[in-house]
């Protein structure tokens, strides 16, 4: 979904293009197409599309913009033989729907039209087709049954002594017993001076059941941090507190949990694998497990379930957020 992993894909396949080696007189075209696509329950289809530069091609401020594809056709084909387009998306279509704002990404593509027959629906199976300069990349997924949950709840921090305001997610689902279920998780929060206009990678925001197959148990849920902060790897949300004086008021949260195929989890877990290793000379290279025939990336279907969670401890919620808007898909 799109949790803006987007950067990190093209600059990843783009290093990777870089690990080949190349002759310096080499004519063999090096750029692939890489996809990222989704299709969500009642939201529509988003694809963006980017391509992979090769060895020597100059990265500057003007980058992403260089990569991005704005001149592919892309369809989207159901099960039942029910077919969408979608449409490029730029800051100039915008101007002509009157739209104050600029995209902060490019290589955008969206179904437009996908309120008619419904068409984004769990249950179903979706074949992604690209045309780009002569070439076909597909692919195919389906959207899941939601994550059995049964609710969510606020907790203090294990050692919240001194700061008692420091709190975690945490939610109790029902396994399928099924083995293979994944999900991601990503988080927004939307009070305060420090609201987050897209939604942000939980700590672990890609988990399956392999331990857990057919079981009830509770999950945490949290920021994503470093070791050596004080809070280590899980950061808390915080609820109101009075620091040297100073009012901070609750922080708002929305949790979003994505149930996942098992092709859509071995992709993204092996994107966090790939981020969580950079820096790291002696970590093995990774490859990622694209689903894309003819280019790089993932096409996934997921099936989301909303929370809106203010952060009061020992709040307890049953029922789903729904008041969402369509920019609740980024």
């Amino acid at each position: 979904m799109i949790n803006f992993k987007l950067y990190f894909l093209v600059f990843f396949f783009t290093l990777s293009a870089c690990e080949t080696e190349l002759s310096l007189n080499s004519s063999v075209d090096q750029t692939s197409l890489v996809v990222e696509g989704y299709i969500q329950q009642n939201f529509p289809a988003v694809v963006f599309l980017t391509t992979t530069q090769g060895y020597f091609d100059v990265l500057d401020s003007n980058f992403l913009s260089e990569v991005s594809v704005s001149d592919a056709n892309i369809t989207i084909t159901r099960n039942d033989n029910i077919q969408h387009s979608l449409t490029y998306i730029d800051n100039n279509f915008l101007d002509t729907l009157n739209f104050f704002s600029e995209l902060p990404f490019e290589g955008l593509y969206i179904d437009l039209e996908y309120k008619e027959d419904d068409f984004s629906q769990i249950g179903y199976t979706y074949s992604l087709q690209i045309e780009w300069q002569g070439k076909i990349i597909t692919s195919k997924t389906s959207i899941p049954e939601l994550y059995p949950i049964d609710s969510v709840w606020v907790q203090s921090k294990e050692d919240n002594v001194s700061d008692n305001y420091k709190h975690y997610i945490w939610a109790q689902f029902n396994d399928p017993d099924t083995l293979g279920n994944g999900i991601t998780a990503y988080f927004k929060k939307t009070s305060n001076e420090k609201k987050d206009s897209l939604f942000v990678p939980c700590a672990i925001s890609v988990r399956n059941d392999q331990l857990v197959n057919g079981e009830n148990f509770p999950a945490r849920f949290a920021r994503s941090g470093r070791a050596d902060e004080e809070d280590g790897v899980f950061l808390p949300f915080y609820s109101d507190r009075n620091i040297d004086g100073q009012i901070y008021e609750r922080d708002i949260v929305i949790l979003r949990i994505n149930h996942v195929n098992s092709d859509t989890y071995k992709f993204w877990r092996s994107v966090e694998r790939s981020k969580n290793s950079s820096g790291n000379p002696f970590s093995e290279p990774v490859n990622l497990n694209s689903n894309i025939n003819g280019g790089i990336g993932i096409w996934g279907g997921y099936a989301a379930s909303y929370y809106n969670i203010p952060i009061v401890p020992d709040t307890v919620i049953y029922d789903k957020y729904e008041d969402l808007t369509l920019f609740d898909l980024f």
